[in-house]
């Protein structure tokens, strides 16, 4: 499963082809997720810069796709030091999330989950999933582990970025992944800054809910939510 693009410092086109391939998937051949790493040659503000480069590219390409571009729901920064379980976040139906992981000295684990396939094989009808196999309860998580990956050369001492699938099972366009993330060492002294981003396919009709003022203040600001 190639998922992982090593880069310098600039994005080219055909890793964009790549990543969009990848996670804005139609089809179970794909993983539904993305991890580009950058090395530690580089800083904040210039990592930002290339997650906004990064939103503008795939966005241009779901206008080709689907008709829609990608618009912001949320961005920020947060320093993140707590176990999760396998969840979608909180936003549209066909929604993408992309954490901007900063080097740190606290040690993590990612795992996806692959949820759309799972009810597709096991044929479970998709209002039902989260009522019946809840993956925050054991037997939901227990069912999902045949599904699961976890991300590997997650090395917390780089710059990099995870793009996930973050649709819900009831859209139409293309097959989300539920994620989890595994804190080993937490150390509320030290800092595991991830810049987030949500995206969603946004039409033409709707008002873009963050403007261009908030993409700048997401690539200057100093501020992290603690």
């Amino acid at each position: 499963m190639n998922y992982h693009l090593k880069v310098e410092n600039q994005l080219q086109n055909d890793d964009i082809e790549h990543i969009f391939s990848s996670v804005f998937r139609k089809k179970f051949d794909k993983p539904g997720f993305a991890m580009i790493t950058f090395g530690n040659e580089m800083d904040s503000t210039s990592f930002r810069s290339q997650m906004v480069k990064l939103k503008k590219a795939l966005s241009e390409k779901c206008k080709e796709a689907f008709g829609h571009e990608l618009d912001y729901y949320w961005l920020g920064r947060f320093n993140q030091q707590t176990t999760t379980k396998y969840h979608r976040d909180n936003a549209p139906e066909n929604s993408f999330l992309m954490l901007g992981y900063e080097p740190s000295l606290i040690e993590s684990k990612l795992y996806l989950a692959d949820y759309s396939k799972l009810v597709q094989e096991k044929e479970i009808p998709t209002s039902e999933y989260y009522e019946r196999h809840n993956p925050i309860f054991t037997e939901g998580e227990a069912l999902l582990k045949p599904y699961i990956n976890e991300v590997g050369e997650f090395d917390s001492n780089t710059y990099k970025i995870v793009l996930i699938n973050n649709s819900d099972l009831s859209n139409n366009k293309t097959f989300g992944v539920l994620h989890k993330a595994e804190i080993i060492n937490k150390d509320l002294s030290k800092d595991r800054v991830i810049n987030s981003m949500m995206l969603y396919l946004k039409t033409h009709e709707e008002p873009n809910r963050k403007t261009i003022y908030n993409e700048m203040e997401f690539i200057e600001t100093d501020l992290i939510s603690r």
